[in-house]
């Protein structure tokens, strides 16, 4: 009972009265949620797909390992092709709708058969193993979500001399002399990847992708308003009108106010505006205080493989120049996303790299902590598009 009491003190915070309401069916499902993870740490559970820290992306990830008939281990250890039980899923998931995820699954949802194998037996999240791509540990960094990169960093290096790196499209990278992971900046991440020492001219820095990739190079709200003043200006006004759009929202339903903990509503929807084509490359390629100039993208399977011939390296993901890359899609999206947890509305501003635009979402009423952040994506998450 001590065990099952410190949990709930834990975890007190998700519930509206502080305490699990087992009379309410979002209660008792959100209580089911997370017993379910705690016990079953190895299994998939929709925790690990919808918590506070945001792992929404992990849908797309599903979406696309079936798309592209990528196996899935279960908790058996058996390894298998699945297939969305409904077809009407696959939008879904990959538009990382979890509000109708979550109601189509109901209080059961990681027993719900959302999945099937290509004999039609029905699979659910418990059936699945949780993989280093779905939340597992799996190991170290290096061993998991950085095992990619490191790999081909390794395979370039075990070419004594001036190697050619050969993508499985054929695209060549030529006069490499070495490759290195590419520092992080301070702060944050790299956006870039992997550095490649060119004899006789200027680092070539790729961005490594597996083939299930759920979002594109953004840099974060911090990140990219310090791109270039057209880019900021743009975000700027996207923000100013995500703001004016859910004032709407919120001023259209009296049982709601600036007090309210809208964890639960389901009235704000993300919000999506497409990226201008002549703003879009400049975004995607970055520049150096972030990490970058990104050059290209390496996509392909994160277990790399590959041959060598002579001093050419042929490996089985793609080579994309970041310029055909930004033209490869007809339409690339920024969004607003709200992190997870407890938010309120607010009519507070913030100023980013000197730059003004809404808070539009904090942690606690007057509250000057952000509960909202930007994202790009190949695809709008959902049908919000202003």
């Amino acid at each position: 009972m001590e065990t099952f009491e410190l949990f709930l003190n834990k975890y007190s915070f998700k519930f509206p009265k502080g305490y699990p309401d087992i009379t309410n069916s979002e209660d008792r499902a959100l209580l089911y949620e997370m017993v379910y993870s705690v016990l079953n740490e190895k299994a998939l559970s929709w925790m690990d797909l919808s918590s506070e820290s945001r792992k929404y992306y992990r849908l797309s990830i599903i979406a696309d390992k079936i798309k592209n008939d990528e196996p899935f281990t279960l908790e058996t250890g058996e390894e298998i092709v699945l297939k969305f039980s409904n077809p009407f899923y696959e939008d879904l998931f990959q538009n990382q709708d979890i509000e109708k995820i979550r109601e189509i699954g109901g209080v059961r949802i990681n027993k719900f058969p959302f999945f099937k194998s290509l004999d039609n037996n029905p699979v659910s999240f418990s059936d699945i193993k949780k993989t280093p791509d779905l939340g597992g540990t799996g190991g170290s960094k290096a061993e998991t979500t950085e095992r990619q990169e490191r790999a081909l960093i390794e395979a370039i290096n075990s070419i004594k001399g001036i190697k050619t790196l050969r993508g499985k499209n054929g695209l060549e990278i030529k006069n490499i002399i070495s490759a290195e992971k590419q520092p992080d900046p301070p702060k944050s991440e790299a956006y870039a990847d992997i550095k490649l020492n060119i004899k006789g001219g200027q680092p070539y820095l790729l961005s490594a992708k597996g083939q299930t990739t759920p979002s594109i190079a953004g840099g974060g709200l911090s990140g990219a308003t310090q791109i270039s003043p057209e880019i900021s200006e743009f975000i700027s006004k996207f923000y100013f009108d995500a703001y004016d759009e859910y004032r709407k929202i919120l001023d259209s339903h009296d049982e709601i106010d600036e007090t309210t903990n809208l964890y639960k509503t389901q009235y704000f929807k993300d919000v999506n505006r497409e990226i201008p084509k002549d703003l879009l490359y400049d975004i995607l390629r970055g520049n150096e205080e972030m990490g970058g100039p990104v050059d290209g993208y390496y996509i392909g399977p994160m277990d790399l493989k590959y041959e060598v011939e002579g001093n050419i390296l042929i490996t089985n993901g793609d080579i994309i120049p970041i310029q055909d890359f930004s033209e490869q899609y007809d339409t690339i999206y920024f969004n607003i996303k709200k992190r997870g947890g407890d938010y309120f509305f607010t009519d507070s501003l913030q100023t980013v790299n000197g730059v003004e635009m809404p808070l539009i979402f904090t942690n606690k009423p007057g509250g000057t902590m952000a509960k909202s952040r930007l994202g790009s994506s190949i695809k709008p998450r959902g049908k919000f598009i202003i």
